[in-house]
């Protein structure tokens, strides 16, 4: 593409989505300033389509609209399969198929990943997948080349892990320059703290399916577990890892398995002391959130209004998002700060405010 699409016409295309289910041929060949020839509109097409349907949740509803007669939704799908836009091999299974394979998985990764007889597993909410194990073996490898090279790139042994919470706002990012920046979620979207971040984290299904044009195509590095390969495409920046729930771990060899419980966060700091760090400041990280309190863990809610428990009132507002657990966090803090202590390091708390109080905390111009 001769230069970036319009945010606004970006925004456009989400919403379209978010509506009908998918991004229409009309929409994806919309005339642009930028596009002047016939090369360049299927290209812009191509493009569109590689961000907003080629997730696993839109091919599904193009397929179903499309059997059901609408031919909006058939001649985009026939579209897509001559442009060779394939979704991710993968497929929905039963609960019980799934925690089956989970357990397996769970049991002995590398075993489990070493059978070509076993479909790899993934999970979120009501939602429970089959990916091909050669796929997902192909970009493991791919995924611990790369986290090899993310390693032998960073700058220094201090990183600035940032939290989503409203005490951003407090913050003085202007002292982010020239640090090793990590960041997580929808924080890439933020106008300064993408400039200084050197990679994002997305652990969250639906963090990454009801946004995917936010992830896609970044300088950045990213750190995603190998199970939502069918909702974001693989880039030469995106490590694949193979993240696990059940019983409440931490990695030190993310390059074999990972732990995402709880939050980002955890999973971040799994990766940055496998990658040579051994001082995290945390900004950001309130650990403290507004929600109906017979949530438990992982229910869904939808945020209509704005959203208070992040640094951006739109962060969530018209999305849904997974009740958090801040007990369950605190567990996951105090295996990452016995962790890093242990490889004598330290965690510290750099947050404006906040209700985390394991880590000791400092001004962030005081530790830098």
């Amino acid at each position: 593409m001769p230069s970036p699409l319009p945010p606004d016409f970006i925004a456009h295309c989400a919403a379209q989505r978010a509506d009908i289910g998918f991004v229409p041929l009309e929409t994806l060949f919309a005339p642009q300033s930028q596009v002047n020839t016939e090369a360049q509109a299927i290209a812009q097409a191509r493009k569109l389509a590689r961000i907003f349907n080629t997730p696993y949740s839109t091919r599904r509803s193009l397929r179903l609209q499309a059997q059901a007669g609408n031919d909006q939704a058939a001649n985009l799908d026939a579209w897509m399969d001559l442009q060779g836009l394939h979704h991710t091999p993968c497929h929905p299974i039963a609960y019980a198929r799934a925690q089956t394979l989970e357990a397996e998985l769970l049991a002995d990764p590398q075993r489990f990943l070493s059978r070509a007889d076993r479909p790899y597993p993934y999970a979120s909410g009501d939602h429970h997948w089959a990916f091909d194990p050669v796929w997902i073996n192909n970009l493991l490898e791919r995924g611990r080349a790369r986290l090899s090279d993310f390693t032998n790139t960073r700058a220094n042994d201090t990183a600035i892990l940032v939290g989503n919470g409203p005490s951003l706002q407090q913050t003085d990012l202007s002292l982010l320059a020239g640090h090793d920046v990590y960041v997580s979620n929808y924080a890439i979207n933020h106008p300064i703290l993408s400039q200084h971040a050197r990679g994002v984290a997305v652990s969250n299904y639906f963090v990454a399916d009801q946004a995917p044009e936010a992830f896609f195509e970044l300088p950045q590095w990213r750190v995603l577990p190998v199970g939502l390969s069918h909702v974001l495409e693989d880039d030469p920046h995106t490590i694949w890892l193979n993240a696990l729930g059940g019983p409440l771990f931490f990695s030190h060899t993310p390059q074999t398995h990972i732990a995402w419980h709880a939050t980002v966060s955890y999973f971040w700091m799994q990766v940055l002391l496998a990658a040579g760090y051994r001082k995290i400041l945390l900004i950001g990280i309130d650990n403290s959130y507004q929600q109906p309190k017979e949530m438990i863990e992982g229910t869904l809610i939808q945020q209509v209004e704005n959203d208070p428990n992040h640094f951006d009132p739109a962060y969530f507002r018209g999305k849904v998002w997974q009740a958090a657990d801040t007990n369950h966090m605190a567990q996951t803090y105090a295996l990452a700060k016995a962790a890093f202590e242990q490889a004598g390091g330290e965690i510290v708390n750099c947050t404006v405010g906040g209700a985390l109080e394991l880590f000791r905390r400092a001004p962030l111009a005081s530790e830098l």
